[in-house]
């Protein structure tokens, strides 16, 4: 199996129905939000806007397939790289890891690609290319 060359923990992400979620409320409340063209709309808030709140706009999305299936709260982690997605994207799946879709922009337009649960034992792992913009 090819290693994660993680550099750190970039965020984590947390499913609500809506933006109005009781954890951001007893942090400090959401950043601006972003809407993304999956029908997922994000906003980064806590300390150092590590925790990123997503919720359904619109449906089918898959924010709203996750809220009804296992309901608010941890979605995925993020891992920050720094090398070409595209190449390890590559790299993982000859060791075994497998991407639930190609590498695409992330709410902070960095690339970014979610590997399936399934092959990162049962949690839903985000790698992003660069630091936070």
């Amino acid at each position: 199996m090819t290693a994660i060359p993680a550099l750190a923990l970039d965020h984590v992400g947390v499913a609500a129905p809506s933006p109005s979620s009781p954890l951001a409320a007893a942090l400090d409340g959401i950043g601006a939000s972003k809407r993304m063209p999956s029908g997922v709309e994000i906003a980064r808030f806590g300390p150092g806007r590590a925790l990123e709140l997503v919720w359904p706009y619109s449906e089918p999305s898959p924010i709203a397939g996750f809220l009804a299936k296992r309901g608010p709260g941890l979605h995925h982690v993020a891992l920050r790289v720094d090398v070409p997605l595209g190449e390890l994207v590559g790299e993982l799946g000859e060791g075994g890891m497998r991407a639930t879709g190609p590498v695409e922009p992330s709410a902070d337009g960095r690339p970014s690609v979610f590997l399936h649960p399934a092959s990162t034992g049962g949690v839903l792992v985000e790698l992003v290319e660069g630091p936070p913009r």
